[in-house]
């Protein structure tokens, strides 16, 4: 019970979820080859791992890549939870959505219509004194942009199959 209460405590506002998202953004386009944006599509998928602890737990730096990140539910025996990453999909739609609306609302991403990509905005003002993200957030924040690292080396039906995710 206590991770559903951290749960909600930590995701009960859609404004950290676009803050996540833009890390998750920024972080893709570095690592991707041509320096592409990622489609839509993905901020969903990352929206429902980084939302969840269990999910976001094994991101870090130590871990290589995408790959490393799925053997690590595969060695710990407990695969079915990243079998979970589709159906989680599908419940935080709303969510994510609401968090892609206000990161575009307030120009941290920005829709090309055209090809449904969303581009993060990369020269923002530091926070003034006082106003600073907690410290949980800016570690959420960078597990969001090690996830679009890792994305952003794939295409997506790459991403797909590894996370078993049916698009």
């Amino acid at each position: 019970m206590g991770e559903v209460v951290e749960e909600v405590k930590v995701w009960n506002t859609p404004v950290i979820g676009a803050y996540l998202l833009w890390r998750f953004t920024t972080g893709y386009t570095a690592s991707h080859p041509h320096g592409d944006a990622p489609i839509g599509l993905l901020h969903f998928v990352a929206g429902a791992i980084l939302t969840s602890p269990r999910l976001s737990t094994p991101i870090s730096n130590k871990r290589a890549d995408l790959q490393s990140y799925v053997r690590s539910f595969e060695d710990s025996k407990s695969s079915d939870l990243l079998l979970s990453i589709h159906e989680r999909t599908k419940d935080r739609l709303p969510y994510t959505m609401k968090a892609i609306d206000i990161a575009v609302a307030n120009g941290l991403l920005f829709w090309d219509l055209e090809t449904a990509k969303l581009y993060p905005k990369s020269n923002l003002n530091k926070p003034k004194r006082g106003n600073a993200l907690k410290s949980v957030n800016e570690q959420m924040g960078s597990k969001a942009e090690i996830l679009g690292n890792w994305f952003g080396k794939h295409d997506l039906p790459t991403i797909a199959n590894y996370l078993s995710i049916v698009f």
